[in-house]
C-alpha cells in the first residue's frame, strides 16, 4: 500500500477523454484545438486521419488537413508532414496540397 508505485496511480489524474465516445472524443478536440491547444490539434489530425485510414470517408481526411495547416510548422509535426506525403498525397483531397506539389 505505501509502495511508490501505488503512490503515484492513485494521485494520478484522470484523462477526461478516457471513455468517451469517438464522436465525443473528437468534439472535445476540436473545442480545445479551435483554442490553440497544439497537442490537441496534433492529437485531432492524427485521430481523423485514422478514422479516414479505417472508414475511407474523405470528409475526415480533408478534415485533417484543415486542422494539420492551422498548425502546420509546430514543433513534432515532422512525423505528420511525412504520414501526409506518403500515405495521402494520391488522394483527391490532398492532391493539390502543397506538401504535395512542391516537388512540381
Amino acid at each position: 500500500m505505501h509502495a511508490p508505485a501505488a503512490a503515484v496511480a492513485a494521485t494520478r489524474k484522470a484523462d477526461p477523454r478516457a471513455g468517451l465516445s469517438a464522436s465525443s472524443r473528437l468534439d472535445l478536440l476540436r473545442n480545445e484545438a479551435g483554442s490553440g491547444d497544439e497537442f490537441s490539434n496534433r492529437e485531432l489530425s492524427i485521430a481523423l486521419m485514422e478514422r479516414y485510414d479505417s472508414t475511407g470517408d474523405s470528409d475526415d481526411l480533408y478534415e485533417a488537413m484543415v486542422w494539420f495547416d492551422r498548425r502546420w510548422a509546430m514543433s513534432g509535426n515532422t512525423e505528420l508532414v511525412a504520414r501526409v506525403v506518403e500515405r495521402y498525397c494520391g488522394q483527391r483531397v490532398v492532391r493539390w496540397h502543397w506538401l504535395c506539389i512542391g516537388g512540381e
